[in-house]
């Protein structure tokens, strides 16, 4: 699948080494770019569901029709839009 970064500093945390360390943490930073090429390397939105680590699920309220990844215990990755741009 096709990832597009919402936010510039999305983009630089996942493209400069070291840098997503300096911005979250450890944990998160980590976490975060291994999220992001898991879903780079998604065939489609169902193949993430398959994947158990993620946690994958649809949010709700304010946030209604986006998904989240759960990378600590407390911190997510928000799929904001999952689209088929083709069709």
């Amino acid at each position: 699948m096709e990832v597009r970064f919402r936010t510039r500093r999305l983009k630089r945390c996942f493209e400069r080494i070291g840098l997503e360390v300096r911005e979250w943490g450890p944990d998160v930073g980590l976490r975060y770019v291994e999220g992001v090429r898991i879903i780079g390397r998604a065939r489609s939105f169902d193949d993430l569901y398959g994947l158990l680590a993620l946690a994958l699920h649809p949010l709700r309220g304010d946030r209604h029709g986006q998904f989240a990844l759960r990378l600590t215990g407390r911190m997510r990755l928000i799929v904001v839009e999952v689209v088929d741009y083709h069709g």
